[in-house]
């Protein structure tokens, strides 16, 4: 295809449809974003599944300092893609029990495949869903929600989120995910496109440690109304829930 034929076909009103329609047929991880992004599953913010070993090192680190090798850990890894995150946090808690959630089953597979691969160890579980309503509560020492409550194609910030990403679906899956933390627990947040200070559940934690900006990554802030809230800039970071 030539570069013009290119540049014509991104102009027209049928583009959407056929790179649809392109992405089913190359399969892999592109099948997958078609597949999330034409059925729309309850409980999908971010389609994409893109992920690596060891990729958010100063959360990890924190976390590390916060809980440190104490026996009978139990971490959540909501949105764990293909398991990189899980193997990661494996290898810096190395008796803790993990468990990664994922809405994408052929994730989920590629997560148990590697599970198998790596001998099946019996303290790391993958499960396939799409929110956290069946976890127990109070059941967890940290929660991970990396890059989940986001939707790359809002980086153009436009004015407001939907249909795109619902921040009122996303305040009410947070507010599920305090609910598994213990008193005292750690819940991790990165490249969200609203601010957890935002969110009324809030108020029951404390911030741990807050992330940097990356200048090079754009992740747009919107207010629970989903507008666009031009000029601030996310708090991700790592954050403890109070102690009652």
């Amino acid at each position: 295809m030539t570069h013009r034929l290119r540049a014509w076909l991104k102009r027209t009103p049928l583009f959407p449809v056929l790179r649809l329609l392109n992405d089913l047929r190359v399969g892999g991880d592109a099948r997958q974003i078609a597949l999330l992004t034409l059925l729309r599953p309850r409980g999908l913010f971010q389609p994409s599944g893109t992920t690596q070993t060891n990729r958010y090192p100063d959360i990890f680190a924190q976390v590390k300092a916060q809980l440190g090798d104490q026996p009978g850990l139990r971490l959540l890894s909501f949105g764990c893609s293909t398991g990189e995150e899980v193997f990661t946090l494996a290898d810096l808690f190395p008796t803790a029990s993990i468990r990664g959630i994922d809405i994408a089953a052929a994730r989920i597979r590629a997560c148990r495949a590697r599970w198998r691969r790596a001998g099946s160890p019996p303290r790391l579980e993958f499960i396939r869903a799409g929110s956290t309503e069946q976890e127990a509560s109070g059941h967890y020492d940290a929660v991970f929600a990396m890059a989940v409550f986001r939707h790359g194609a809002l980086g153009s910030a436009p004015p407001v989120c939907q249909p795109l990403f619902d921040p009122v679906a996303a305040e009410r899956a947070l507010t599920d995910l305090a609910r598994l933390l213990k008193p005292g627990g750690l819940l991790a947040l990165r490249h969200a496109n609203l601010r957890f200070s935002d969110l009324s559940i809030a108020a029951a934690f404390e911030p741990v440690y807050l992330c940097p900006p990356l200048p090079k990554i754009v992740t747009p802030i919107y207010g629970v109304d989903g507008r666009l809230r031009p000029g601030l800039t996310g708090d991700d970071g790592l954050y403890r829930k109070k102690r009652v």
